[in-house]
C-alpha cells in the first residue's frame, strides 16, 4: 500500500500543473505556483525551531495560540508554518511571527529530506488530521519529536480501514497526539495507544482572545442600529436560500441581516445579490455611512470574527454539504448558534447543543423555530460560559512541547 500511496502522490505531482491549466481553478493554480516558489532563507537558529504544519485556515486558527504562546515564553524560538491549501497559504503567508510561511512540499522521500535539511526543525508540530507519511517517516528518523495537536478521530475513518492501516502505524511514533474530545480518546485508546491525551481543541483559546481584542467596525454598528442582527456567516448557497425564503414568508421589521458568504467571488456575490433583490441588498465596500436597508453582504476577508460582536443570533455554514465552518468564534461573543444537519464530524458542535447554546436544523421550520426560541432565550453569558468551561488547551500543549 505504501508503494501504491508513493505512485498516486508522483502520479498527481506531474499531473497537476496540467489539470490546473485546464480547469483554470485558480486554487489548484496557486498551488502549483506556490510549491515552485524557492524555500526561503531563514536566520540562524538562536533558540529552538518549531514547524507547525497546516491543512488550510482552520487549522491555522487551532496553531495561532499556540505559536503566539511560545513566542511570548521563548522570544529567541523561530517558527517556520506550511499549509496543504492555497486557502491558508494565501490568507497566512506574511503571518507576522513566522520565519517562513510555505507550501508543504508533496509528500515523498526525496520532498521530505529537501525540506527538512533546509528547515533543521528542532520540534514539530501537525494540525488535526494532518498524516503525511514520508514528512512524518523522515522526522522520526531524525529522532525529531512530531507532536499531533488539537486531533479528532471516529470510528469508520480511512485510518482504520483495510486501506489505512498501514498508515494508522504512524501514529504511535508521535511523541504525544492532543486529542479534542473522550470519543477520540476512547476510540484511540482502544486500538492500543498510549501517547494520548485529552487535551481539548485550542481553538476556544484563541477565539477568547479573538473576542477580547475586537476592534470597532463602524459600518456593521451603523446598520445593525436599533434591530437584532442575524449574521449568516462562511455561508453556501444552501444556507443562503433557506434565509431567501425565511424572508420571504416570515417577514419582520425587527431584525437585519449580515450576509457573509464563503464564496466572495463577483459570479457569487451577483447570485447572493439576485435572491434578495427585493431587500435590496447593499454591499459592504459600497457602504460610506447610514444605510436604510434590512440586507446588507460582507463581501471581504477578515472582517467576520469582528462582525460577531454585533451579532445577536449567528447562522453559521457549511453543515448542509461537506463541512460546518467556525461556530466558536460567534459563541465566544455571546451568541448563540444554529446550522445544518451535518455536524457530527465536529465534536464543539456537539457540545454546544448539549449546552442549548446551538441548535442543528433540516429546513425552514428549524429555521423558524431556531430564530424564535434564541430571540426568546438569548443567553449571551451561558455562550461565554461554554467557551470559558473549554478553553485552556493551549497551555497543555505547551508544557508538553517546550519542556
Amino acid at each position: 500500500m505504501r508503494l501504491f500511496y508513493l505512485a498516486v502522490i508522483k502520479i498527481v505531482d506531474i499531473l497537476l500543473p496540467f489539470v490546473s491549466a485546464v480547469s483554470g481553478s485558480p486554487k489548484l493554480k496557486a498551488l502549483v505556483s506556490g510549491r515552485k516558489k524557492p524555500f526561503p532563507v531563514l536566520p540562524e537558529k538562536t533558540g529552538k525551531r518549531y514547524w507547525f504544519h497546516c491543512a488550510s485556515l482552520g487549522e491555522f486558527e487551532q496553531a495561532r495560540p499556540v505559536m503566539e504562546r511560545l513566542k511570548s515564553r521563548q522570544a529567541a524560538c523561530s517558527l517556520v508554518v506550511s499549509f496543504f491549501s492555497p486557502s491558508g497559504y494565501e490568507q497566512k503567508h506574511d503571518y507576522a511571527l513566522a520565519d517562513a510561511v510555505i507550501y508543504l512540499p508533496s509528500d515523498t522521500p526525496s520532498h521530505a529530506r529537501k525540506l527538512l535539511d533546509h528547515m533543521q526543525p528542532d520540534i514539530a508540530v501537525f494540525v488535526k488530521y494532518e498524516i503525511w507519511y514520508y514528512h512524518l517517516s523522515e522526522l522520526f528518523k531524525r529522532q525529531i519529536p512530531v507532536y499531533l495537536v488539537s486531533a479528532t478521530f471516529r470510528q469508520g475513518q480511512y485510518l482504520f480501514s483495510f486501506w489505512g492501516r498501514w498508515l494508522f502505524k504512524v501514529l504511535p511514533r508521535y511523541e504525544t497526539i492532543f486529542l479534542q474530545d473522550s470519543r477520540s480518546y476512547e476510540l484511540m485508546k482502544s486500538k492500543g495507544l498510549s501517547n494520548i491525551i485529552l487535551g481539548g481543541d485550542t481553538r476556544y483559546d484563541r477565539v477568547k482572545q479573538n473576542a477580547l481584542n475586537v476592534k470597532d467596525n463602524e459600518v456593521i454598528r451603523l446598520f445593525k442600529g436599533g434591530k437584532r442582527l442575524i449574521i449568516l456567516g462562511s455561508s453556501w448557497p444552501a444556507e443562503e436560500d433557506l434565509v431567501q425564503q425565511y424572508l420571504d414568508n416570515y417577514p419582520s421589521d425587527t431584525f437585519k441581516i449580515l450576509i457573509v458568504p464563503h464564496d466572495i467571488s463577483p459570479g457569487h456575490i451577483n447570485e447572493i445579490n439576485r435572491k434578495f433583490k427585493k431587500y435590496q441588498p447593499v454591499q459592504y465596500t459600497n457602504v460610506t455611512g447610514h444605510v436604510d436597508t434590512n440586507v446588507m453582504i460582507l463581501n471581504t476577508i477578515g472582517h467576520l470574527a469582528s462582525a460577531y460582536a454585533y451579532a445577536d443570533i449567528a447562522f453559521i455554514g457549511g453543515a448542509f454539504g461537506k463541512g460546518l465552518h467556525n461556530i466558536l468564534e460567534p459563541l465566544a461573543f455571546g451568541v448563540p448558534v444554529i446550522f445544518g444537519p451535518h455536524y457530527k464530524k465536529y465534536p464543539e458542535a456537539s457540545k454546544a447543543m448539549e449546552y442549548e447554546v446551538a441548535i442543528s436544523i433540516r429546513d425552514l421550520q428549524g429555521l423558524k423555530r431556531a430564530i424564535e426560541l434564541f430571540s426568546r432565550v438569548h443567553s449571551k453569558e451561558k455562550c461565554i460560559d461554554f467557551i470559558n468551561w473549554n478553553s485552556g488547551a493551549t497551555e497543555l500543549v505547551i508544557k508538553k512541547i517546550s519542556a
